[in-house]
């Protein structure tokens, strides 16, 4: 019912000519564009060329191939919580609010994760004058209280209509996505930088959540939850890091990625 507009602007035609992946694919790269420089400029680090490379390599990985073949409302939908975060990044809140109502509209995802956008950067505001002790503690309890809330509301909502675990489709990255998640929690008791900013405290409470489908036995939701995330993860991760650290890791983690797209077959869903 929700991502009516996501099927619309997916299946979209002109005369007989198929558009549907016309509009995902240019959506999907503008954002991340967006989403890449609002980064990479908030760490001090933005060059034209480094940008450039970034970008290129960026939109030839996983989660945006993979959302512009058989992903397309979620590649949707993920475009704009990337235009979300841009928008929370700049205090800009209505512009906030609509992206994360078109992530709602484009596919069902777009519910978890606005509400985690939203969420996070109201919280951000409410905590901005603690100590950075006081805001991990208190984070930590508001992340464990989302944990336990989201589990049960899935589990009394009966969200797993099979009622047996969901068949993962292609590689099993389950694991991986954990092992992201529950190393972003550690980390913010040690840097204070996690929990600064809106963007980071989305991943930060996202990192909470998205565990809750693991544990309703909702596998390929959830891995298709942390693939739309893998990228803002990604960029997240080198606020930890020195202003050439940063870059390097950019640099190596995307081409990475890039790699692992190949060696995974996904750009054999383009043909």
């Amino acid at each position: 019912m929700f991502d009516r507009l996501g099927f619309i602007l997916a299946t979209a035609s002109i005369n007989g000519v198929h558009l549907g992946v016309q509009i995902v694919t240019f959506i999907l790269t503008i954002s991340a564009g967006f989403l890449i420089r609002e980064h990479i400029k908030f760490k001090q680090s933005y060059s034209l060329v480094f940008f450039i490379l970034l970008y290129i390599t960026a939109i030839h990985t996983w989660p945006i191939i993979m959302s512009t073949s058989n992903a397309m409302r979620q590649g949707l939908s993920m475009s704009f919580i990337f235009l979300a975060f841009v928008a929370g990044s700049r205090g800009k809140i209505f512009w906030l609010a609509v992206f994360s109502i078109l992530a709602t509209l484009t596919h069902n995802s777009g519910i978890v994760l606005s509400s985690v956008v939203i969420f996070s950067y109201i919280v951000k505001n409410l905590l901005d004058n603690y100590s950075p002790a006081s805001k991990k503690f208190l984070n930590f309890i508001i992340g464990m209280l989302l944990l336990i809330m989201s589990f049960f509301f899935i589990k009394i909502a009966g969200l797993n209509e099979i009622g047996r675990p969901s068949k993962i489709i292609g590689g099993d990255f389950r694991g991986a996505f954990v092992f992201i998640g529950t190393l972003y929690i550690i980390l913010s008791f040690f840097y204070k930088s996690i929990l600064s900013n809106s963007f980071n405290l989305s991943l930060y409470y996202f990192s909470f959540v998205a565990p809750s489908l693991l544990l309703n036995e909702l596998n390929w939701e959830y891995e298709r939850l942390g693939m739309m995330m893998l990228i803002p993860y990604i960029l997240s991760y080198g606020v930890l890091l020195k202003r050439f650290s940063y870059q390097i890791y950019l640099i190596l983690i995307f081409l990475l990625l890039f790699f692992l797209t190949i060696a995974t077959g996904m750009f054999a869903s383009l043909k």
